[in-house]
């Protein structure tokens, strides 16, 4: 596998925190490149793409049984408006990245010829968008909420029997999440389940939790995703995103976890180090004179 592309990624979902427009959508990723500019660090800006005409039965056009979908319509985007996402996306300095419900979204991606795909949580199981987003050969990242570990295998062999270079992401489908739900240890479990791929944390906990992340780094967590968006009066933010300050916040608790943790695996020696450590050692000295020759 090749894990360049997912290593020691930072993915900003703005999922439909652009409320709908266009404008909020370039404010939310024009923060995202001033922090990953200003930390120096791989940033990516991930879309959702759903066709709503085909995604949402007409039954449920205008009923309240599911939540989601008011929220869906409220915030809908047209290809043309992702079309000119993607390319700010770009201009900033940032990678884009999205997550598509159906096969048609897929098509899209591959139009647009994005860099990444992601597979949401709910979609794990969807065997034909899997298979959809495998014929397109491009990298993919898999959000495994929900789901337990046989699933995960599941999807593990799928993608490597396609030869797809593919990272999993431990992330937990509650939002927000409570920390005694968090379980991070599933990071090394992965990690050592599934040696040969990149492994992530995508986490929904309390925007002002700060900690979470070092934690998600210091067990091995390779990509960190998080939801973005920005304060608005009229819209405020869900409870589960991270406005600008916060956003800071984050990356920087992140980067201090990666500092600690060092940059290399294997054992670094700095001058200082050893020669303290010769200060400090027992010398060798002759007990009685001894005469030159």
């Amino acid at each position: 596998m090749n894990n360049l592309i997912f290593k020691d990624l930072y993915i900003f979902e703005m999922a439909n925190n652009h409320s709908g427009s266009i404008l909020s959508a370039k404010k939310i990723i024009d923060q995202c490149a001033i922090v990953a500019k200003r930390f120096s660090i791989k940033g990516a800006v991930k879309l959702q793409y759903r066709n709503l005409k085909n995604f949402i039965h007409p039954k449920y056009i205008k009923s309240n049984e599911n939540k989601h979908v008011k929220r869906f319509l409220d915030t809908e985007l047209s290809i043309k408006d992702f079309n000119v996402l993607v390319k700010y996306i770009i201009k900033k300095g940032l990678i884009p990245i999205s997550t598509p419900f159906d096969e048609s979204s897929v098509d899209l991606c591959q139009k647009q010829d994005l860099s990444i795909i992601k597979v949401a949580s709910c979609s794990m199981s969807d065997w034909p968008l899997l298979e959809k987003i495998s014929s397109t050969k491009k990298p993919v990242i898999i959000s495994t909420g929900g789901h337990n570990l046989e699933s995960v295998d599941k999807v593990y062999n799928f993608f490597i029997h396609r030869n797809v270079n593919f990272a999993l992401m431990h992330c937990v489908s509650i939002y927000p999440t409570p920390r005694k739900n968090l379980n991070l240890n599933l990071i090394k479990k992965y990690k050592n389940r599934y040696p040969d791929i990149c492994i992530g944390y995508s986490g929904h906990e309390n925007p002002e939790d700060f900690e979470t992340v070092k934690m998600a780094v210091t067990a091995g967590a390779d990509i960190l995703e998080r939801h973005v968006g920005i304060d608005d009066i009229n819209k405020p933010l869900n409870k589960y995103s991270l406005n600008k300050l916060q956003l800071d916040r984050w990356i920087d608790s992140s980067k201090e976890a990666k500092e600690i943790l060092g940059l290399e695996d294997n054992k670094i020696l700095t001058k200082e180090e050893v020669n303290s450590i010769k200060e400090l050692a027992r010398g060798v000295y002759c007990k009685k004179e001894i005469k030159k020759k």
